[in-house]
């Protein structure tokens, strides 16, 4: 029996379905590619936050905490316009790994933070794209889910991993492991010119106008300039001093271009207005500021708690921060299954934000001594209630709103701790406590007594910043009435009437 020369050929395409979306091997590879870029995308941000009390001593940078969460979330923001492909984006994320894992200081481990950003603006987008040419329609949601999960999983265990890394090794782990990305994408993803046929055929001059660059620098100019204002303020810089002032100028008038741009720009605008009068998008960036005000804020300073204050190691510290984060999981896989049966999701809203509020009023009572059995269960309730409040969709609006609230938290915590040290005790100036860090307050007396005393100081440092926590936690409350009560339900059908005729 003859073999057909197009046999190879023939059993190659056994993979790929007739309309040209994957099948058999090929989806399994492609999707598991998918889910190794996500969750070492997670890993990089939640494997940082667990070791920031030590990357801080070592560097000697407690001042910097917020830059290393601001930087990405900035880089984040500025560069999701911009038409990124997968190569773009996988080599920003293992030239970022590389720069994290090498900085020789903190301002080196910034700037790899951003290039890190820079990959992450089109990676989770990218990896949702891939899936929608890959897969049939009905079942891109549910391959989707797949790959979120993934990200999941590593915000579960990248607290765990950090904390392990930092202790048996090296904060410095970062590995730069797209490749396995890039040659799963190239090898099996076919996209059809025709899928983007409108958009290939545009001028570039018309491609320009939709990036809005000029408008991405005033408004990250706008940011950086606050940024800076609640790094120094109150530490280096009084708040009265010609440099605040002329920070907050140059903020306000920024800003204020920014805004007359985009009202200039219309539809070609980063943010087109017609889309910010909707109420849900508005109210719902609204509530999302204020949630991940709380949230970021416990990302970056419920470690430093534990491994400061408490004395415990990083690895420790990874693990009871699962406390918060898995409860967050759970809260957005159940309330999702419950959503998508009822339609409202507008008082599961309100009620998430209720219960974090809960929470976070119990956390802000945390000290030296808090018993396991009490941190565990305020972090549970909090972690359930955020899982539960954001369902909303994360937007890159969103990543600078964040990234504000680490700076805010920031100033809180560190003005508050120059002022506890005073207090506390006189054997150690507060500036040497600040030079010392996080995790090298033991090495600044050897009277037991004054290292209890400067434990002190941090916890009430640590207490202001959480309730900046409680703050936002509680301000998304009176947003969420104002949200659109719609039920999705109902929507989805009338769409699908609408397509019908």
């Amino acid at each position: 029996m003859t073999a057909s020369p197009n046999t190879s050929e023939d059993s190659s395409d056994k993979a790929d379905a007739p309309d040209g979306h994957l099948r058999s091997w090929k989806l399994v590879v492609v999707i598991s590619s998918l889910c190794l870029g996500i969750f070492l995308h997670g890993l990089d941000t939640n494997i940082m936050r667990v070791a920031i009390p030590q990357i801080t001593t070592q560097f000697k940078s407690l001042p910097d905490i917020a830059w290393y969460g601001s930087s990405y979330l900035l880089a984040v923001t500025a560069f999701q316009p911009f038409l990124w492909n997968s190569v773009q984006v996988l080599r920003c994320q293992n030239l970022g790994s590389v720069v994290c894992a090498a900085a020789p200081n903190s301002a080196a481990l910034i700037a790899g933070r951003s290039v890190l950003g820079l990959g992450a603006a089109g990676l989770l987008q990218g990896a949702l794209a891939f899936i929608g040419y890959s897969v049939q329609l009905e079942k891109v949601p549910l391959y989707q889910g797949i790959v979120v999960s993934a990200f999941g999983i590593s915000v579960c265990s990248g607290p765990v991993i950090g904390g392990a890394l930092t202790d048996r090794t090296t904060w410095r782990c970062n590995v730069p492991t797209g490749i396995a990305v890039i040659v799963a994408i190239f090898t099996f993803v076919r996209i059809k010119p025709k899928t983007n046929q409108v958009n290939l055929t545009l001028p570039i001059a018309e491609k320009l106008k939709h990036i809005d660059s000029f408008g991405i620098v005033l408004f990250i100019g706008s940011i950086c300039c606050l940024l800076l204002i609640l790094q120094l303020g109150g530490q280096d810089v009084p708040w009265n001093s010609a440099k605040s002032i002329g920070l907050f100028s140059a903020f306000g008038w920024l800003m204020v271009g920014f805004c007359l741009l985009q009202w200039r720009l219309g539809e070609h605008a980063t943010i087109p207005l017609r889309i910010l009068r909707l109420r849900s998008i508005h109210m719902g960036a609204l509530i999302l500021f204020f949630l991940g005000l709380s949230s970021m804020t416990y990302a970056y300073f419920l470690p430093v708690y534990f491994q400061s204050i408490q004395g415990v190691s990083a690895t420790k510290s990874g693990v009871r921060f699962i406390s918060l984060v898995c409860p967050q999981i759970v809260g957005l896989v159940v309330v999702g299954a419950i959503v998508s049966k009822w339609g409202f999701y507008v008082p599961i809203i309100i009620v998430g934000i209720v219960i974090t509020s809960v929470g976070a009023g119990l956390l802000i009572t945390l000290d030296t001594s808090t018993p396991t059995v009490k941190w565990a269960t305020y972090m549970v309730i909090n972690g359930l209630g955020i899982g539960m409040a954001q369902q909303l969709p994360y937007t890159a609006l969103q990543a600078v709103l964040n990234a504000l609230g680490i700076a805010i938290a920031q100033n809180v915590f560190i003005n508050e701790l120059i002022r506890a040290v005073s207090r506390q005790t006189a054997e150690v100036a507060p500036q040497a406590v600040i030079a010392a860090c996080t995790t090298g307050i033991t090495h600044l007396t050897q009277f037991p007594e004054v290292i209890l005393a400067l434990r002190r100081a941090y916890v009430q440092a640590i207490r202001q910043a959480l309730i900046v926590a409680l703050v936002g936690a509680c301000g998304g409350f009176p947003f969420a009435w104002c949200m659109e009560w719609l039920n999705i339900k109902k929507v989805a059908e009338a769409r699908r009437g609408e397509t019908a005729s």
